[in-house]
């Protein structure tokens, strides 16, 4: 193997699922925002494989709904551009998962969602400051 296999090698070994919290930070300009920006510039440069479990999406669309529904369009829509792995709750693998993380720790089901999709995909989980991952069985990134 040479050296560019090799680095296309690692630049893939290394993926991301993305907890809400993460996303409205660097949409909403909160703190970690700009952590976050960054993971999803690797993304879309292909340096980092990335994922949102549909559950997660739909609380971060609902959220900035509230808001203002044009607000939510917008970031949905340029959420996709960056590339992330939509990850729609299709087999019993993942919801299952789901709901054990539930039914272990005091998240809520979006939360537990991203735990499952992080296991599922082996990938670390980006997260803020929500003391509740702790000891979820995941490798935990935090953005602030």
């Amino acid at each position: 193997m040479d050296k560019g296999e090799k680095d296309a090698k690692r630049r893939h070994n290394v993926s991301v699922v993305f907890d809400t919290e993460t996303l409205l930070a660097f949409y909403l300009g909160e703190p970690g925002g700009k952590k976050v920006e960054r993971h999803l510039t690797k993304i879309m440069e292909g340096e980092m494989k990335g994922y949102l479990n549909i559950i997660n999406l739909t609380e971060l669309y609902y959220i900035l709904y509230g808001r203002n529904p044009d607000l939510a369009e917008e970031k949905e829509r340029n959420l996709r551009g960056y590339g992330l792995e939509i990850v729609p709750v299709d087999d019993d693998q993942l919801w299952k998962e789901a709901a054990e993380t539930k039914g272990k720790h005091a998240l809520s089901l979006a939360d537990a969602f991203a735990v499952a999709t992080a296991k599922v995909k082996k990938a670390n989980l980006l997260v803020g400051r929500d003391a509740e991952f702790r000891n979820v069985g995941v490798s935990i990134e935090r953005i602030p």
